[in-house]
C-alpha cells in the first residue's frame, strides 16, 4: 500500500514538473548565446536536394526537422529531414501564397489570393489535407500580412484591411470599424505585444493581445513593411530598407538595397536575402551576412543559370542553422547555412 501511494505521488510530481523542464528547455533553446562566431560567408552550402523547381514565398519549420514552404504558384511542400528532401503536399490551389505559420504540430495557416480575392489556407492535420476559406477581401486584394496567437485568434492585414478572428479563421471581424488604411504587416514579440504597419510612416501597437491598439508615427513618412524582431527590439523595415525602431519610432540603419528578407539572429547578426543585376538580363541571386547591424556586411552572389537568379525565403531550423532557398532558369536551390 505504502509503494503504491509513493509511486502516485511520484507520478503525480512528474506530471507537474515535465511542463516546466520542457519551458526551460524551449528557453534555453531560443536563446542565442552571446559569443557565438561571426557569420561568414564560406559557412554557406548548396545542398543536393530533390526539392520541386518553383519560387517559394515563404518557409517555416516547426521543429528541428520539419518544415513547409509555399509558392507564388500554390505549392506546398514539406520536409522532414531538414531541408535535404522534400514532398510536395496535395494543395487546393493554385494562387499566389504569401505567408505560412503554425501554431502548433498540427494547425497550420497560409494566406494568398488571386484576382476573385483573398484567401486562408487552414490545415490541422500537419498540411494533410486543406481547408479554404473565402477573406471577402476589399476590392479582392491579396493579404499582405498574418499571424496567429493561438489556434484561435489570429489577425490578417492588407490594402484597407486589418481583421481578427477568433475561431481559428471561420470568422472576421474589422480591428477598426470603419477602417480604410493599407496595413502591411502584423507580428506578435509575445502573447501581448504586437505591432501593424501603415503608411507614411504610421503603425499600430497592442500591449493586450491585439484586444485595444494605439496609434503611432515614426520619425519618417515613408510607408513602414515588414516587421521583424531581434532579441531585444523591434523594427518595422521601411520600402527603401531603413529600419525603423518600433519602440521609439526613429529610423536606426540600413539594409542593403538589393535585400528584400532577412532574419535577426540577435541584435546585430542578420542574414539578408534577395537579388541584383550585373551585365546581361539575368539577376544574380544575393545572401548578405551582417555582425554590426548593418553597418558592414559581407555579400555571396550566385550564377542565374546553375544556381539562383533570386533567393525568395530563409527560416532557422535551430540554433547553429538556417535553411534558406532561392530559385535559378530551371531549378530550385536549397542552401544551408551553419553559424
Amino acid at each position: 500500500m505504502t509503494n503504491d501511494l509513493n509511486m502516485k505521488a511520484i507520478k503525480v510530481i512528474i506530471a507537474f514538473l515535465s511542463p516546466l523542464f520542457l519551458l526551460a528547455y524551449c528557453e534555453k533553446d531560443n536563446k542565442i548565446p552571446a559569443d557565438f562566431p561571426n557569420l561568414s560567408i564560406d559557412s554557406l552550402k548548396i545542398l543536393q536536394t530533390n526539392i520541386p523547381g518553383g519560387h517559394y514565398t515563404d518557409l517555416i519549420f516547426i521543429d528541428e526537422t520539419e518544415g513547409f514552404a509555399i509558392s507564388n504558384f500554390g505549392n506546398i511542400i514539406k520536409t522532414t529531414d531538414g531541408g535535404n528532401n522534400w514532398e510536395q503536399l496535395l494543395s487546393p490551389v493554385n494562387f499566389f501564397l504569401k505567408k505560412i505559420q503554425f501554431t502548433d504540430d498540427q494547425s497550420g495557416y497560409i494566406i494568398g489570393g488571386d484576382d476573385t480575392g483573398g484567401y486562408l489556407l487552414k490545415t490541422t492535420n500537419g498540411g494533410q489535407t486543406w481547408q479554404v476559406i473565402n477573406l471577402h477581401t476589399p476590392d479582392k486584394g491579396i493579404p499582405t500580412g498574418m499571424f496567429f496567437l493561438n489556434n484561435k485568434t489570429g489577425f490578417i492585414s492588407g490594402e484597407k484591411l486589418f481583421r481578427k478572428t477568433s475561431d481559428g479563421g471561420q470568422t472576421w471581424t474589422d480591428v477598426i470599424d470603419p477602417f480604410s488604411e493599407n496595413i502591411s504587416d502584423i507580428s506578435f514579440r509575445n502573447g501581448n505585444e504586437g505591432y501593424a504597419t501603415s503608411d507614411n510612416g504610421k503603425y499600430y501597437k497592442s500591449a493586450d493581445g491585439g484586444k485595444t491598439w494605439q496609434s503611432k508615427q515614426a520619425s519618417t513618412s515613408d510607408h513602414l513593411r515588414k516587421i521583424y524582431f531581434t532579441e531585444s527590439k523591434s523594427y518595422a523595415k521601411c520600402s527603401n530598407n531603413v529600419f525603423v525602431n518600433l519602440t521609439t519610432g526613429s529610423q536606426t540603419f540600413t539594409a542593403p538595397e538589393s535585400a528584400f528578407n532577412f532574419l535577426f539572429l540577435n541584435d546585430s547578426r542578420c542574414i539578408g536575402i534577395g537579388q541584383h543585376y550585373e551585365v546581361g538580363f539575368l539577376p544574380y541571386g544575393d545572401i548578405f551576412l551582417t555582425n554590426d547591424a548593418w553597418a558592414t556586411f559581407n555579400q555571396k552572389k550566385y550564377s542565374p543559370q546553375s544556381e539562383a537568379m533570386n533567393v525568395t525565403s530563409l527560416a532557422k531550423v535551430k540554433n547553429g542553422e538556417v535553411i534558406i532557398i532561392g530559385f535559378g532558369t530551371i531549378n530550385s536551390t536549397v542552401i544551408e547555412f551553419r553559424y
